[in-house]
């Protein structure tokens, strides 16, 4: 078996493990919260996650790639992203927190809030998962990353039994990242430190070039995470707490199934990298991963929107029927968000930060627009409605512009019934 089988294994593994055991807990947790108070870890995980793009500088993709190239010079520039990353992480919270005192008039919610916020500190500091996957080592993660949800699961059956308040589940959650955090932070010191000591040693020359281009990265990340956190955060701001609990309901089963086609991506971007010398072999292999993602995602979209008023009832019960509606949607938003993990991630090989950062500038602010206007009148339906254009528009459309619609015309291709001979299979193999 290759290596990158191998690696895809641990990564669907782990977030099949990550996915099921996530879903149970955050379905019980939402049964004995109720849609308001879910509502409330909904909005603070939403809004935190807007300093997480800046934080990381849009680096991971940036990282993974030369790891995968370059291990010496990944290294270097894994050790000045960290450093980069912990100095930005404390100005922005310290920001967030600020805004947070006299934002949240309720004690409780800003509470939660400022315990997320700088329990954020250990996702968007783990350089560790991106150097894993980069080196094919997706096994560290998995064991990491499912050890820390299974004592997380646990805890927040006991915080239940006690009926603690939601302050209570805010912690767990940051136990849940700390454990994973440190428990990678181990296994590299372990096994890399005396490497990573000697050639990932921090440099002005690659923080230098980590702040050039990563800053427009940082920039389209956070139009990314603006598209995808922008409807919680105004039904939050706009309607109430208890519309956020619907629709973080919906949006956790309609996302539930999109470890799959992470894990697929996640392990095949590194023979898409090594390609980006080779302009057939780029094209054939990108190609090829979006046939695979689309005729594998879509069929389950389909089914997961039309079985949405069973699933919801089935899962949540009779208190969640709201959320029924923005499922028959938010279904088929997962579909194109994994195209578009693909088309990003692409585009990030070609060197296309600063079309990433314009495209998903251009998004975030048509996605806010679109939500202003569709949440007053359709409450959450009109949340999901947002969400799908801004995913279509940001994985299919917008790529037109892009070298000539070079991506969308992959995109196209791989909609074609699949046409790849065993000839071609084998010369790819032998490249």
């Amino acid at each position: 078996m290759s290596s990158v089988r191998i690696n895809t294994f641990w990564i669907l593994f782990e977030k099949l493990f990550f996915v099921l055991s996530g879903l149970f807990i955050n379905v019980y947790v939402a049964r004995y919260l109720g849609p308001e108070l879910f509502g409330v870890l909904g909005f603070s995980l939403a809004m935190t996650g807007l300093i997480g793009p800046f934080t990381t500088l849009g680096a991971n993709n940036i990282v993974f790639n030369r790891l995968a190239k370059n291990l010496p010079s990944g290294l270097q520039l894994l050790a000045s992203s960290a450093r980069l990353r912990l100095i930005i992480f404390a100005l922005l919270a310290l920001a967030f927190t600020a805004f947070a005192i006299p934002y949240f008039e309720d004690a409780q919610k800003r509470t939660v809030f400022l315990i997320i916020l700088w329990g954020s500190f250990f996702t968007t500091n783990d350089i560790f998962q991106v150097f894993f996957n980069a080196r094919l080592e997706s096994k560290v993660n998995t064991l990491c990353q499912n050890a820390s949800l299974l004592a997380s699961v646990l805890l927040k059956l006991a915080f239940i039994a006690a009926k603690l308040s939601v302050t209570a589940f805010a912690i767990a959650n940051v136990l849940q990242w700390a454990t994973s955090y440190f428990m990678k932070r181990h296994f590299f010191k372990r096994h890399h430190e005396a490497k990573a000591h000697s050639t990932g040693k921090i440099s002005r020359r690659h923080a230098k070039y980590l702040l050039k281009v990563g800053l427009p990265l940082a920039f389209s990340g956070l139009a990314i995470v603006l598209y995808t956190k922008t409807d919680q955060i105004m039904l939050g701001m706009l309607i109430d707490d208890t519309t956020v609990g619907y629709y973080t309901a919906a949006i956790t089963l309609a996302q539930g199934w999109i470890f799959i086609p992470q894990a697929i991506i996640a392990s095949h971007m590194v023979r898409v990298s090594e390609a980006a010398r080779d302009s057939h072999l780029f094209e054939k292999r990108t190609e090829r991963l979006f046939r695979l993602i689309l005729w594998l995602s879509l069929p389950i979209a389909i089914i997961l929107s039309a079985l949405s008023p069973w699933v919801v009832g089935l899962i949540y019960g009779e208190q969640f029927s709201a959320s029924i509606d923005i499922l028959y949607i938010s279904a088929f938003s997962t579909l194109f968000s994994a195209l578009g993990t693909i088309s990003y991630r692409a585009i990030t090989v070609l060197g296309g930060y600063r079309f990433l950062f314009y495209k998903m500038a251009v998004v975030a602010v048509l996605n806010i627009a679109a939500n202003y206007l569709l949440i007053p009148i359709y409450g959450g339906v009109g949340a999901a409605m947002a969400t799908l254009l801004a995913e279509i528009l940001s994985s299919v459309v917008f790529n037109l512009f892009f070298q000539g619609g070079r991506i969308l015309k992959l995109q196209c291709r791989a909609c074609l019934p699949l046409l790849v001979t065993e000839n071609s299979d084998a010369k790819d193999r032998t490249r």
